[in-house]
């Protein structure tokens, strides 16, 4: 019984989303940052040959259509970049190599700005396989990043099948980051990086129970509130429940 129960909450809709989103076949992988206004960051690159790090490559380095500079990877596979923002709003970071190219973002926060932390697998797993929740979704989420900067966390499907499913679903662009627990949450406050609440699994805002105040889960949890949809959600955040009329159909 406690399988089934496993398989139906955590790996049907991981399935799902593997077989319906496409997987990224690029040979280069730019990683998400998050950070505040002349708060240094390290932007970080991976050159790949199929599933495998190909270091020793030159990667050009663009902050939209501007060229930052020329890296070179070490024997990992991986390049780094010392960054230093000066304005708020979503940075989009290319990178060219003779492997290919890949895109990713940084989001810069003002000082006064607040940060929603969202668990792709936790707060989605429902979404799946329910067009109603994944609309009501959908339109929560972009109810909330009109007065919270939007992070989404990823902790089994990465960066490049979590963006693809989030894109072609329509949620709002924002970045996605793999999620290390306190780790993670530890860079993100050493940037500056101010969060109100975190929407998640059980597990994953039972890791920040003492340090994250607002903590959500469509699960049974101790370590946060329990909520039954993303209506309840924006009435504690926002004030501003969805209309959805044809609810029970």
């Amino acid at each position: 019984m406690y399988t089934f129960i496993y398989i139906k909450k955590y790996l049907l809709p991981i399935l799902f989303i593997l077989f319906f989103v496409p997987a990224s076949h690029c040979k280069v992988v730019v990683f998400d940052h998050v950070t505040t206004i002349q708060k240094p960051i390290i932007i970080k690159v991976l050159t790949k040959a199929g599933f495998f790090a190909a270091g020793g490559l030159m990667v050009d380095i663009y902050l939209e259509k501007e060229p930052l500079k020329k890296i070179l990877t070490g024997g990992d596979g991986y390049g780094y970049l010392n960054y230093t923002p000066q304005e708020a709003g979503l940075k989009k970071i290319t990178a060219h190599s003779v492997k290919g190219s890949a895109s990713g973002l940084i989001l810069v926060m003002a000082e006064n700005e607040k940060a929603i932390l969202i668990e792709i697998e936790g707060a989605f797993k429902d979404s799946v396989f329910s067009d109603a929740i994944r609309e009501r979704s959908q339109k929560a989420v972009n109810a909330l990043s009109e007065n919270y900067r939007i992070i989404y966390l990823s902790r089994v499907l990465g960066k490049g099948i979590s963006g693809s499913w989030l894109k072609k679903q329509n949620f709002p662009k924002s970045v996605i980051i793999r999620w290390r627990g306190l780790t993670s949450l530890k860079s993100l406050k050493k940037n500056g990086v101010q969060i109100q609440a975190i929407i998640g699994s059980a597990d994953v805002i039972s890791t920040v129970s003492e340090k994250i105040e607002k903590r959500f889960s469509f699960e049974k949890t101790k370590d946060g509130k329990t909520v039954k949809d993303w209506d309840e959600i924006l009435r504690l955040l926002v004030k501003s429940p969805l209309s959805h009329p044809n609810e029970d159909e």
